[in-house]
């Protein structure tokens, strides 16, 4: 049985504002350990799997019963569906696995190594229209690989694995809520990787698919008894890769011990601890959080983020994040009086080494000037079928769900001023609360320095989803001047829906991000309303009255007009591919109008 002893945490608060030192519950010394292990033997869990929605379930319940205020928040997100991976170098096959929303199709070239893929490993290198083989480093993320091999011109990524034993590492090389790269890009293992050389004939075939699913973020909350305004987020995904019991089962175990430890204590700030899901198709469940909560950001004063919190005996660890005194002199403490050692690194450290990304949980909250953390434990099984409970030393869990728990009781000590440290740009973006379904939309963002000075020369992108994380739109804002930046959502681009935007300052040194919804679902040329997907391939449509000139097309398969009023889409050609139906027509004034509809069928149990 374990036991905070308040006599440390006195020596870890640095101001006057302790909290009283009532009694903890005690909590089994191993139920880290054991959470982590019920996580992995669910298998592989990704959004929309009845695995996954055990998983969260069991959060949802461990909640109630620390007695949270627990909900549930639910979203769409296309998940990357795999029908079909070849790869053939001269003429010999080798297995290969595609990355999730890595191009489609088949592509032939020669072999070129680029090694890591950094940009200085380009130098005096063509590979323009080739097949561009990078390996695997831990240091530099292989989205940031790919967008290498995409500036470039390369056309394929050839992706050599870094785990033991010839074993293939997946993930994904684009963020789901973004459009899919133009290019394949497959993974192989390291035994493998090296019997590949330069200059060989290289043929990578793949055929996927990107299926509508609803993932869940489960939310338990504590309301704080000094701040109860002020809010503190402590979270772990719990979607993975194969079982997962490094990544990232290991922070579901800390997370539920922590909830169990701290269960009758008061604190200072509402908490909200959470259960991410979709971290692994790009930080969406936590991305869903931030921009449905953004009218309140301004009230979360830190994020502790819970990843891969431990792995192998001795394994590497790292704490990275922004650099609030208050914050890391408490968290820094609260590890030395647990024995936890782990390397710290500043956020912009991270990004400048990953490439431009933080790879967790962590990001949306950083990008939107929120202070925080995050755990990382380094491990060769990263993201394959090897990552199993074996791996996961139980000391080591042990030792840091006892150091984030001492953390977030030292946390309660430090005044909301004090977490109040601004360390990116501040993005405002304005847009009409509603427009008709497919109309143009302009939208307005305003880049501020964390002093409120203007931020000039900022490159601002834009994009523009429906359906809560399917991008319909990627584009740049047009500067201005004095901060101010303009984009405008063409006429045709959106469906009935409700229409998220998001922007995005991404530069070397930094990302900040600002968001904004258009209510989009009146209005507009056809009748119903879209749909999140549908099982049936013929899907009929109807037209509003006093249009003329009506034109349809579709990306795949055949559409019929009939009578003018009446559409009728066959895309059993497409198979379970989106199809995009685009209309045109005038009204009886003349005026063209146009509007999108991205049809969808429905993931076999999703």
């Amino acid at each position: 049985m374990h036991r905070l002893r308040w006599g440390r945490l006195v020596l870890l608060a640095t101001t006057s504002l302790a909290l009283p030192a009532p009694a903890l519950a005690a909590a089994p010394d191993d139920l880290a350990y054991d959470a982590m292990r019920q996580c992995a033997q669910l298998g592989a869990k990704p959004p929309g799997s009845a695995a996954n929605r055990t998983q969260a379930l069991r959060i949802e319940r461990a909640f109630r019963r620390a007695g949270l205020t627990t909900t549930t928040e639910s979203f769409h997100v296309p998940r990357f569906e795999v029908e079909h991976t070849s790869l053939v170098a001269d003429g010999a096959a080798i297995p290969a696995e595609t990355f999730a929303y890595g191009g489609t199709g088949r592509v032939s070239g020669d072999l070129v190594d680029v090694g890591v893929g950094r940009p200085a490993d380009y130098a005096r290198k063509d590979v323009a229209g080739k097949v561009v083989m990078v390996r695997r480093d831990e240091a530099f993320h292989r989205t940031s690989q790919l967008a290498q091999v995409l500036a470039h011109d390369g056309a394929a990524m050839l992706y050599v694995s870094g785990a033991p034993d010839n074993l293939v590492q997946d993930g994904t090389v684009r963020f789901a809520q973004e459009l899919p790269a133009p290019i394949p890009a497959v993974s192989v293992g390291a035994e493998d990787g090296k019997r590949l050389r330069p200059g060989a004939t290289v043929t990578i075939d793949v055929a996927a698919t990107r299926e509508d699913v609803v993932a869940r973020n489960v939310l338990g909350v504590r309301r704080g008894t000094v701040h109860p305004d002020k809010v503190v987020v402590v979270g772990a995904h719990y979607d993975s890769w194969h079982a997962g019991a490094i990544d990232n089962c290991t922070a579901v175990g800390s997370l539920l011990s922590i909830v169990d430890a701290v269960r009758d204590v008061p604190l200072a700030y509402t908490v909200v601890f959470a259960g991410w899901d979709a971290e692994e198709l790009g930080l969406v469940g936590s991305y869903d959080w931030v921009a449905r909560h953004r009218d309140r950001l301004g009230d979360v004063v830190l994020d502790v983020n819970l990843e891969m919190t431990a792995a192998e005996a001795g394994a590497a660890a790292l704490r990275f994040g922004t650099s609030a005194p208050a914050m890391t002199s408490r968290v820094q403490q609260a590890a030395a009086a647990n024995g936890y050692v782990a390397s710290d690194l500043p956020a912009p450290v991270v990004r400048q080494i990953s490439g431009g990304i933080l790879p967790t949980d962590i990001q949306p909250f950083y990008s939107a000037g929120v202070q925080g953390f995050s755990t990382f434990t380094s491990t060769p099984y990263y993201h394959t079928s090897q990552d199993t409970p074996e791996r996961v030393d139980r000391a080591s869990l042990r030792r840091v769900s006892d150091y984030l728990r001492d953390a977030l009781l030292a946390l309660q000590t430090a005044t909301p001023q004090e977490l109040a440290v601004r360390e990116v740009p501040k993005v405002e973006v304005s847009a009409p609360r509603q427009a008709p379904a497919g109309g143009e939309v302009g939208v307005d963002v305003r880049v501020t320095s964390p002093t409120g000075s203007p931020v000039t020369g900022a490159p601002v992108k834009v994009r523009v989803a429906q359906n809560d994380h399917w991008a319909r739109l990627q584009g740049t804002a047009t500067e201005l001047g004095d901060g101010r930046y303009r984009f405008t959502v063409p006429a045709g681009t959106t469906d009935a829906d409700v229409t998220r935007i998001t922007a995005t300052v991404d530069t070397p040194a930094t990302i900040a991000e600002g968001y904004a919804t258009v209510d989009q679902t009146q209005g507009g040329l056809l009748v119903t309303g879209a749909r999140p997907c549908r099982e049936q391939a013929v899907h009929v449509d109807v037209l509003r009255g006093g249009l003329r000139d009506v034109r349809a097309s579709v990306s795949a398969g055949k559409v019929l007009v009939l009578a003018g009023r009446v559409l009728v889409v066959d895309t059993r050609a497409a198979g379970r591919h989106p199809v995009e139906l685009r209309v045109t027509a005038r009204t009886a004034d003349g005026r063209a109008v146009a509007q999108a509809r991205e049809l969808r069928r429905c993931a076999q149990g999703g």
